[in-house]
C-alpha cells in the first residue's frame, strides 16, 4: 500500500516539477501585475497611460505562463524537453553545434560598439547597421535580404514605437537627429 502512495506522488511530482519554473514566473508576474496598477500618473482624456503598455505586456508574460503550465502538466513534462523536439516529432541533438569563440567575442563587441553610437547617431541608423553587422556576422550572405529586412524592420519599429507607443527614441547628435523625423513623417 505504501508503495501505490509513493508511486503516485512520484508520478505527480516528475508532471509538476518541469511545471515549476513556469509557476514561478506566473507569480512573478502577478506580483508585476500590482507594481504596475500602482503607477501614479495625471489621466488625459484620449490617451494612454503609462501603465496600458506595461500591463499588456504582463498579461502576456502570464498568459504565455499558464499556457506552458498546461502544456507541462498535460504532456507529462515531456513538453519541457524543448520545443525543437515537438515540432520535428524528434529528439533534440545532444551534441551541440561546434562552438565559435571569436564570433562571440565580436557579437559581444557589436552589442557593446551600438550602445557606445546609439546616442551619437540615433536609433534608426544605429539599429540598422547593427542588424547588417550582426547578420553577416552570423554568416548571411544574402545582401538583399539582409539590407531590406534591416531597412524595413528598423523603420516599421521606429514608426510603432514613436507613433503608436509613443516612446521617445535616441535621435542622435546633428545632422543624425533628422533621420527618425524623416521615418516617423510617414
Amino acid at each position: 500500500m505504501a508503495n501505490e502512495s509513493t508511486g503516485r506522488a512520484n508520478g505527480f511530482g516528475a508532471r509538476i516539477a518541469p511545471a515549476i519554473p513556469y509557476l514561478l514566473l506566473l507569480a512573478f508576474t502577478i506580483w508585476l501585475w500590482g507594481v504596475a496598477g500602482r503607477i501614479d500618473y495625471q489621466e488625459r482624456p484620449g490617451t494612454l497611460g503609462p501603465d496600458f503598455w506595461p500591463r499588456v505586456a504582463i498579461g502576456l508574460m502570464g498568459l504565455l505562463c499558464l499556457v506552458r503550465i498546461a502544456t507541462v502538466l498535460a504532456t507529462g513534462g515531456a513538453a519541457a524537453r524543448g520545443i525543437g523536439a515537438a515540432i520535428t516529432g524528434g529528439e533534440e541533438e545532444d551534441e551541440p553545434g561546434p562552438r565559435r569563440p571569436v564570433l562571440l567575442a565580436l557579437g559581444i563587441a557589436l552589442t557593446l560598439a551600438y550602445g557606445l553610437v546609439l546616442n551619437t547617431i540615433g536609433f534608426p541608423l544605429a539599429t540598422t547597421l547593427f542588424l547588417v553587422a550582426f547578420m553577416y556576422l552570423g554568416g548571411s550572405r544574402r545582401h538583399l535580404a539582409v539590407w531590406v529586412s534591416s531597412l524595413v524592420g528598423v523603420a516599421l519599429v521606429t514608426v510603432l514605437l514613436t507613433k503608436v507607443v509613443y516612446v521617445s527614441l535616441p535621435r542622435g547628435a546633428p545632422p543624425f537627429d533628422r533621420v527618425i523625423d524623416l521615418i516617423s513623417g510617414f
